[in-house]
């Protein structure tokens, strides 16, 4: 392959992303048509959000498989799922025949040396502002992964939801209100009539807010010694209070 051959695979890697070098060897077969490429939608990188253009690791020969043979699939199957795709991709992937397979294997690999040599430029390229940048916006990007999975296993678990507010108690009163109406002044009008409550027609609200809360505050206590009892005390605000009352409640049984 000439010098230039090799510059331009390796510019399509940086400038690019990721995209297949097979064009001129597509021919193989028409499932290798690239007009055929899916580009799955992800979640930004830290990198994307600030702006800075990372080298893409290469698909692999199966993911590259599938994102080529998905548009074909869901043209056929609008309503199948991403189970079901990944399911009947994999399916044909491994009816697929050898020397195909062999051939797409050496491509990625070829691939993949390109892009480690990217990506050694890349990092090398980087300021030491834009790493701390980058890190800090990982630690963002996983604390709030973390928040999503610890609030998906309270679901899970039952965790008792914590009530509204009296102002919110108000805003639900009146969400009949809402329709046809646009969000924000729906949340102005609602924020002005909350204003002009008398103290005797807001107390209404906020006695019934109070009284909710007194039931949450009861349900999160018995669902946290329930946790406890489970082994999930990581689970609970105060272990020890949580774990105190726990034994308190074997003692008396």
């Amino acid at each position: 392959m000439s010098l230039f051959a090799q510059l331009h695979r390796l510019n399509n890697l940086v400038i690019g992303g990721y995209r297949t070098v097979l064009h001129g060897r597509a021919s193989r077969g028409n499932w290798l048509n690239l007009n055929q490429s899916f580009s799955y939608t992800t979640r930004k990188s830290a990198e994307e959000r600030l702006g800075i253009e990372k080298p893409k690791r290469p698909l692999t020969p199966f993911f590259k498989f599938m994102t080529q043979m998905r548009p074909a699939l869901l043209a056929k199957n609008p309503g199948i799922t991403s189970k079901e795709a990944i399911a009947w991709s994999s399916k044909h992937w491994q009816e697929l025949d050898a020397e195909t397979k062999s051939q797409m294997t050496k491509e990625y690999e070829k691939d993949l040396e390109d892009y480690k040599k990217i990506k050694k430029i890349y990092d090398a390229s980087l300021t030491d502002e834009q790493k701390q940048e980058i890190k800090r916006v990982k630690e963002v990007m996983t604390a709030a992964r973390e928040k999503r999975k610890l609030k998906a296993e309270y679901k899970e678990l039952g965790r008792p939801k914590k009530p509204m507010s009296s102002y919110f108690l108000f805003m639900q009163m009146k969400k009949d209100a809402l329709k046809g109406n646009n969000i924000k002044e729906f949340q102005e009008k609602v924020k002005q009539e909350w204003l002009k409550l008398t103290e005797n027609e807001r107390t209404k609200y906020e006695k019934q807010a109070q009284e909710l809360m007194n039931k949450y505050k009861k349900d999160l206590e018995a669902w946290e010694l329930k946790m406890v009892a489970k082994g999930r005390s990581d689970l609970v605000r105060a272990k020890p209070i949580a774990e105190k009352r726990i034994k308190s409640t074997k003692k008396a049984q």
